[in-house]
């Protein structure tokens, strides 16, 4: 019969060797992060996890060119998206950062754009146009 090394043997715990452990308080639950999906066909989207503020700030109401009020939410990805159009820089709601139209993979809804500046890139999604899971 062949012994396992100690290092690779799982733990009293059942932890596999080389991962950290995870222990949960008693009484308490993990809770994964909570999927935003597209309202339009239940395509997840993004998750809360992902919710950032940019400019201070994490909502925004940001008027555009035609007069259209926006309720916007800052997010640091959007999987759920496809990103389409040139960037622009044109009629940009934030400073430094170039704009692409931002729709939903699944059923091509619009539902915000990719902001992408010099070193980091985030989506403004509307947030009407998502549901929580």
């Amino acid at each position: 019969m062949t012994q396992v090394p100690t290092s690779f043997r799982r733990r009293e715990n059942g932890e596999e060797p080389g991962r950290p452990e995870t222990r949960v308080r008693a009484g308490t639950r993990h809770r994964s992060p909570r999927a935003l999906l597209c309202a339009a066909c239940g395509t997840p989207v993004t998750s809360d996890e992902d919710r950032i503020a940019m400019a201070g700030r994490h909502e925004h109401r940001c008027v555009n060119p035609h007069g259209i009020l926006f309720h916007i939410g800052c997010f640091r990805s959007a999987p759920g998206c496809r990103v389409w159009g040139a960037a622009t820089t044109e009629f940009t709601w934030f400073p430094g950062f170039a704009w692409r139209y931002a729709e939903c993979k699944n059923c091509g809804v619009h539902l915000g754009w990719r902001y992408e500046g010099e070193a980091e890139s985030f989506f403004g999604l509307i947030l009407a146009r998502l549901a929580q899971s």
